[in-house]
């Protein structure tokens, strides 16, 4: 029985190494470094962040504190905010897939009227946010909630106080709280349970989501980040009010780590089916919006994307890269801060190290001195000429030209130190490298 067991835990241990994923360590470094300098150069109070990348698996990198004294840690929670719009909206199309639901079904169908709500409104135009319905809008709102920091705000009742519409439902296109505050009380409504219950037992749990829950209903062991806003620590302010009236459309909580793997998941089909997935990135109007998340161009790749913002104060960023199914998670706790900005940080990383680039289709062009005080040079390798831009670190271009084998310098001289991106392309190729001027 014993040579038995033996064999068994061999048999176990060759399968872990088989199917053991190993991060790639001059990436892990990129994206360490990259986190690590935006913090420094924005004075912000601490970053966490994720990147899931397929046949690798995932990198975790945390950078400063949650306040004096303790460092965050890949453990640590942040608000979502905004982020909490795709659980919502995943949960609904799951209830449609189990014909609770139509999403062609009219609000009156489940909801009772609503001062300057259309009752005519879709499930779907709610969805993405083209019911024409406009947010909270009455004078004092937000300070009330600091006024009575422990009262906990009703759904029903910030839905009572949105103003007049905007347009007629299905018109025209406009982000809006209310839409999936809407989305919350119709989970409720055809299912009987409470929301968070719904989100707990239908996404939460089967996919071990552990760290990652409702606040005010729900109580959770997970320690979070302090909240800054100012350059004040709001820790000590009760955040029932604010989560509670965000409740369904941003009062979640989570770990950079935990969001990654909820992007992979629901990305790779284990938690929608086809139908919805493709219901979920049907991309419409101004925004470009689905269910729960937009569609964008992010250094010349298709993202799918949601940011999200909360009083207090927590700041968040969700991407997809569709090319090479990678996912990018950043979380700051900190206003104003700037994840979307450290994502896309992380995505060049990822671009730069060549992930979701067919191997056969690279042509190897470097770029060096890396750092430079003045030039840098382009070996362009195989390929003749190329076209080159010098963006910022918020993708803004600050000036673009022509480099051939014999005309392959860029001066940087007269650009102020800090981190630029040069985008190199020749015919379908492109490529994106950052650049450090010292």
């Amino acid at each position: 029985m014993k040579s038995f067991k033996i064999i068994v835990l061999l048999f176990i241990f060759a399968q872990v190494k088989i199917f053991a994923q190993s991060f790639d360590p001059n990436l892990s470094a990129d994206l360490q470094y990259t986190i690590d300098s935006f913090r420094t150069a924005y004075n912000l109070k601490g970053i966490s962040a994720s990147v899931y990348v397929p046949n690798q698996g995932t990198w975790q990198g945390v950078t400063g504190e949650s306040h004096i004294g303790v460092p965050l840690t890949p453990q640590t929670g942040f608000g979502i905010a905004s982020n909490t719009k795709l659980f919502a909206g995943v949960l609904l199309l799951k209830l449609a897939e189990n014909g609770l639901l139509s999403l062609d079904d009219s609000l009156h169908q489940h909801l009772p009227p609503f001062n300057n709500v259309n009752n005519t409104i879709t499930v779907r135009q709610i969805l993405n946010h083209t019911s024409g319905l406009s947010d909270v809008n009455i004078a004092g709102y937000a300070d009330s909630m600091m006024a009575d920091p422990n009262r906990v705000f009703m759904p029903t009742e910030i839905i009572s106080w949105i103003g007049p519409p905007l347009s007629a439902p299905g018109t025209n296109w406009n982000y809006c709280n209310t839409n999936y505050l809407l989305a919350g009380l119709i989970a409720e409504s055809v299912t009987g349970q409470s929301f968070s219950q719904l989100l707990r037992d239908s996404i939460l749990t089967p996919l071990q989501l552990d760290s990652t829950y409702l606040d005010v209903y729900e109580t959770s062991s997970v320690v979070a980040a302090h909240p800054w806003q100012g350059g004040m620590d709001f820790s000590a302010t009760p955040r029932t009010s604010v989560n509670s009236a965000a409740w369904s459309a941003g009062g979640m909580y989570s770990t950079s780590c935990e969001m990654a793997q909820w992007y992979r998941a629901l990305m790779n089909g284990e938690v929608l089916n086809q139908n919805s997935l493709n219901e979920m990135t049907t991309f419409v109007g101004s925004g470009s919006y689905g269910v729960g998340i937009s569609e964008s161009t992010i250094l010349g790749r298709t993202i799918w994307q949601h940011g999200g913002t909360i009083w207090g104060g927590y700041n968040s960023s969700m991407m997809y890269d569709v090319q090479s199914g990678s996912v990018i998670c950043v979380l700051i706790n900190q206003l104003p801060a700037q994840a979307f900005q450290v994502a896309i940080q992380l995505l060049n990383d990822l671009v730069s190290n060549s992930v979701g680039i067919p191997e056969q289709n690279m042509k190897i062009i470097e770029v060096y001195p890396n750092p430079t005080s003045e030039k840098v040079k382009i070996d362009l390798k195989d390929a003749d000429v190329v076209s080159y831009e010098v963006k910022s670190k918020n993708g803004t271009t600050l000036f673009e030209g022509i480099l051939t084998k014999d005309e392959n310098e860029i001066s940087l001289s007269f650009l102020a130190q800090g981190i630029y991106f040069i985008s190199v392309k020749s015919g379908s190729y492109s490529e994106v490298f950052k650049v450090i001027r010292n």
